[in-house]
């Protein structure tokens, strides 16, 4: 299965490397060599808490920031649109839904930016279909896929938040802290007590840092400037 995480993290020259790191511990992997690992003496977090084996930056999740600040009330009078127009998609589904025939990309590329026009007039590709972006290429992400803090859409919600920052000896990044939408308790997933939005998931976050020590908590409180990223993962 395929999930959506947001990871909110500290302005960085090197997104990838980054999140490389703040994920790294997570993988799923059974086969990890120990410079993967950190080091044989490297506290490693245990395969119980392990969620991905894959991911990449937007995916199938590419473009859902841009579409929460369209607004739900005109994405449905887009659609609307698209279906008095007869689009019609593949039966066969893999993430997005893919325009079959292909044929229609132009003219519904062109429907979306009549609705949601760019700054500069350009047409861009609808972000609803998979001609949008390649779901497995972190390079084909949609702009708004790595956003600041203070871009972000407040009805944002995902299966998973992760807010990173420097560790201890600040050699690297990691994640301080962690929410999703249910929990594996050694037998079965339950849910979680969260309305899965990215800012509740901030908020959560602020009132754990109460407790920190000044420093760690003017260190790790996130910034307007930090960047909020859009992972698709796979379980």
């Amino acid at each position: 299965m395929h999930y959506h995480c947001e990871v909110i993290m500290p302005k960085t020259k090197d997104i990838q490397g980054d999140l490389e790191s703040i994920l790294a511990p997570f993988d799923e992997s059974p086969e990890m060599d120990e410079d993967a690992k950190g080091g044989e003496d490297s506290e490693w977090i245990s395969e119980r808490y392990s969620f991905w084996d894959f991911w990449v930056i937007g995916g199938r999740w590419a473009g859902t920031k841009e579409m929460c600040i369209c607004g739900k009330d005109k994405l449905d009078a887009f659609c609307a649109e698209l279906k008095k127009r007869n689009i019609t998609v593949s039966g066969v589904q893999c993430g997005k839904h893919k325009l079959s025939p292909a044929s229609q990309i132009p003219m519904v590329d062109e429907l979306w930016c009549s609705f949601f026009p760019t700054e500069t007039g350009e047409i861009v590709p609808c972000p609803i279909f998979a001609h949008s972006n390649d779901q497995y290429d972190s390079d084909t992400c949609i702009a708004c896929d790595i956003c600041s803090l203070e871009e972000l859409p407040e009805t944002l919600t995902c299966a998973r938040v992760i807010i990173a920052g420097p560790s201890h000896d600040g050699d690297k990044i990691e994640a301080k802290y962690m929410i999703s939408d249910d929990m594996y308790n050694g037998v079965n997933f339950v849910p979680v007590m969260w309305d899965g939005k990215v800012t509740t998931a901030l908020e959560l976050f602020k009132k754990d840092l109460s407790t920190y020590a000044e420093k760690y908590k003017q260190e790790y409180t996130p910034k307007p400037d930090w960047l909020c990223i859009t992972i698709d993962y796979h379980s």
